[in-house]
């Protein structure tokens, strides 16, 4: 992977997908981070290995439980969502107003993940940089057989 930006907390990558990406687990997700062939992450900047923008790195990229985060983004608001229409439902409160309750519910559910997200998963799933590829000389020789 080629680092294209760096900042205090992260480091930038940029890859080009290949073969292995289609056995990957995780293909879905990097379709939306870059063009058809292009894959760009964002990693952890650790003081570990020296970066900067140019230099090729390998990268350690983290099991994510899917259906868990899936859970936690989808299935926690609708049922929250679902919960709500149905109590107000049941109570006698009209259509209208049991949908938007609910739609409220959903937001209020939605920037609670969000707050749970930024203070607890922050960085938990992002691939961390395990070593710097040192960048090879190309030496051509001329016809002569000299350098």
């Amino acid at each position: 992977m080629d680092v294209i930006d760096k900042d205090e907390n992260y480091v930038y990558l940029r890859t080009t997908r290949t073969q292995e990406c289609e056995s990957c687990a995780m293909k879905g997700g990097c379709t939306l981070l870059g063009g058809p062939n292009e894959l760009k992450l964002k990693a952890k900047n650790t003081e570990e290995v020296d970066v900067k923008k140019g230099d090729k790195v390998i990268v350690e990229m983290p099991e994510v439980p899917v259906v868990k985060l899936s859970f936690l983004a989808y299935g926690i608001p609708l049922i929250v969502f679902l919960s709500i229409i149905s109590i107000l439902y049941t109570l006698g409160f009209s259509d209208i107003f049991s949908f938007l309750a609910g739609v409220l519910g959903l937001g209020i559910t939605y920037f609670l993940i969000h707050q749970y997200d930024k203070k607890k998963l922050k960085d938990r799933y992002l691939p961390v940089i395990l070593q710097k590829l040192e960048k090879k000389i190309d030496l051509k020789l001329n016809e002569k057989g000299e350098i």
